[in-house]
């Protein structure tokens, strides 16, 4: 329309020596008209892009809060499984540890038994030697 009006204003007919310009009056009035109709229109549409917009924008904002809040509870939680792991790792060192300090003492304890048994059964051994010299010399 407003191309319209300018083209009305191009086809007007300049009044000599005047500086002023003589154009089609109804058709003016017609494109102005039509423009008074549009307008509201073209607001209104106006207004629901801007309002969708800023609803999209609300929501594009709510989404970036909640991911930033998504991560850092992820983060939370990863910090927390990363320490559950080390302390798991801590507590099996220990049990090990443990586990390993048990069974040297066991053995040490089964090294000394054996030990009393070698050296009873040696003891059995040289009485039992000490007893067959007498009497292998008297043969």
């Amino acid at each position: 329309m407003i191309d319209e009006l300018e083209d009305v204003i191009a086809e007007g007919k300049r009044v000599p020596f005047s500086g002023r310009l003589l154009i089609d009056e109804d058709r003016v009035l017609d494109i102005i008209d039509r423009m008074r109709v549009a307008i509201p229109e073209e607001l209104r549409q106006a207004r629901r892009i801007i309002s969708e917009q800023e609803r999209l924008i609300r929501e594009a904002q709510e989404r970036v809060q909640q991911v930033l809040h998504e991560q850092g509870l992820l983060e939370a939680i990863e910090a927390e499984r990363a320490r559950l792991l080390e302390q798991a790792e801590r507590e099996a060192r220990a049990v090990r540890a443990g586990a390993d300090e048990y069974a040297r003492q066991v053995l040490e304890e089964l090294e000394q038994r054996l030990l009393k048994v070698i050296t009873s059964v040696q003891n059995g051994l040289q009485e039992l030697g000490a007893a067959r010299e007498p009497h292998s010399s008297g043969r």
